[in-house]
């Protein structure tokens, strides 16, 4: 499908173009979950007023105005990005995912372009842990991926299922499994499903944005973050977007 943004900062409309062949529950499931993907469903100014108790998000803000988390659009996708992504560099993580992708040699046509699709837990699970060490992965990097991917396409874990289940549920399902901490879950909730009031604050991105929008001379710690945020509540995902986005416009 295509996604083409037709509306303004304050009155988001995307319009969606996708095959006519589609039957009439299978559009209600992607209006579904275009919207939840692009966050449309959320009332920005309730995020807005709720952060101004502190005067120090003016400018940010001010500058990061209308800006909406957007969801991956796949559960899998998004853990095994999220277990990538853990203790890398962006570029970095970017360029393993990339090569995730280019292993998995999974296509869709779309108005005549052939586009590289993400692979399936299936695709990833029958591979071998020597075969993802060729791409620069490490041995336990390399593990922690395939793994996740045999618990999913074994039935082991259901990962749709855990859209229907709170946040401290979906903690106990994930985090017995080897190279899912606490952090994992945190974005995986965040950026897969979007929960609404998650706070990564051991996260040291998080806890350096929040030293710099706070003008604080030392970087606070985990406890510090989560006492400054308790007025964040129940917008907390979306501060912390914020507070990434900073750092990433910062550099840019």
């Amino acid at each position: 499908m295509t996604v083409r943004s037709v509306g303004s900062v304050d009155g988001p409309e995307l319009c969606l173009e996708y095959p006519d062949d589609l039957a009439e529950d299978e559009r209600d499931e992607l209006l579904q979950r275009m919207t939840q993907m692009f966050s449309l469903e959320r009332n920005l100014q309730d995020f807005y007023e709720t952060v101004s108790v502190s005067k120090e998000w003016a400018g940010l803000i001010q500058r990061l105005y209308g800006v909406r988390p957007i969801q991956d659009a796949d559960l899998f996708e998004s853990m095994v990005r999220t277990i990538i992504g853990q203790q890398l560099n962006l570029s970095f993580a970017a360029t393993l995912m990339e090569r995730l992708v280019q292993l998995g040699d999974e296509r869709v046509v779309w108005k005549q372009q052939t586009l590289p699709v993400f692979p399936s837990a299936k695709t990833v699970a029958e591979w071998t842990y020597p075969r993802l060490r060729e791409l620069a992965f490490s041995q336990r990097k390399a593990e922690y991926v395939i793994d996740f991917a045999r618990h999913v396409a074994s039935g082991a874990i259901d990962l749709e299922k855990l859209r229907d289940l709170p946040d401290e549920d979906v903690y106990e399902v994930l985090m017995p499994l080897r190279g899912v901490g606490r952090w994992t879950v945190e974005c995986f909730l965040l950026f897969g499903m979007g929960r609404t009031d998650i706070l990564p604050a051991a996260d040291i991105g998080i806890q350096n944005a929040v030293q710099r929008l706070y003008h604080m001379a030392d970087r606070p710690k985990e406890a510090d973050i989560r006492q400054i945020a308790s007025v964040w509540a129940p917008w907390r995902s979306y501060a912390t977007y914020y507070l990434w986005q900073s750092l990433l416009r910062d550099e840019n």
